[in-house]
């Protein structure tokens, strides 16, 4: 039977999704070229190496991840409240790419440049969600300090979510229970 030729997207993305599924162990060429019903020289087509097809895996869960919210023209239009919920709801949803971040942070442990490139990423994340923040009547450092609280709650409950099965009714616990603190507070003026 003739081999499918495999696009650059589907390498990336089988590579996005076994690395969200099981890190940098999980990218295996041979193996995820029999998934993909093709050889593996396709890969070396897209790809100079390993490390490479790595750092698109990640340009990609960037992409999807941060950038892509940050830019997203639906939250044009809405109050600040509006647009934090909608972030959150981004942030806790159930998903099958959420154990991307787990992956990386302990890839990040052992290899400076993508702890380096989560630094950035987490950079970003969090300048957007002070700004949210401060547009919804936070002083600029106590959004900043929300922005950072609300963060390493995020990492920590996905990180308590790893290798379990997620259901809508937590996400919504975890985003019931952050919520009275992001609120303004007549006090913080």
């Amino acid at each position: 039977m003739p081999k499918k030729i495999a696009t650059e997207e589907d390498w990336i993305q089988l590579g996005f999704a076994q690395f969200a599924e099981g890190g940098e162990g999980a990218l295996v060429i041979e193996r995820l070229a029999r998934s993909l019903g093709t050889s593996k020289t396709s890969f070396y087509w897209y790809f100079k190496d390993r490390a490479s097809f790595l750092r698109r895996i990640i340009d990609e869960w960037r992409q999807r991840s941060t950038a892509s919210l940050i830019t997203d023209s639906s939250l044009d239009g809405l109050s600040a409240q509006e647009a934090i919920l909608i972030v959150l709801q981004g942030m806790f949803a159930p998903n099958q790419s959420r154990d991307f971040l787990y992956h990386l942070r302990r890839l990040g442990h052992s290899t400076p440049n993508y702890a380096e490139q989560l630094a950035q990423i987490e950079t970003a994340r969090l300048s957007h969600m002070s700004a949210l923040l401060a547009a919804m009547g936070h002083p600029p450092g106590i959004a900043g300090h929300k922005a950072e609280l609300l963060y390493s709650y995020y990492l920590g409950w996905h990180e308590r979510q790893h290798g379990r099965e997620q259901h809508a009714a937590e996400s919504e616990a975890a985003i019931a229970l952050i919520w009275p603190y992001l609120e303004r507070k007549g006090s913080e003026c």
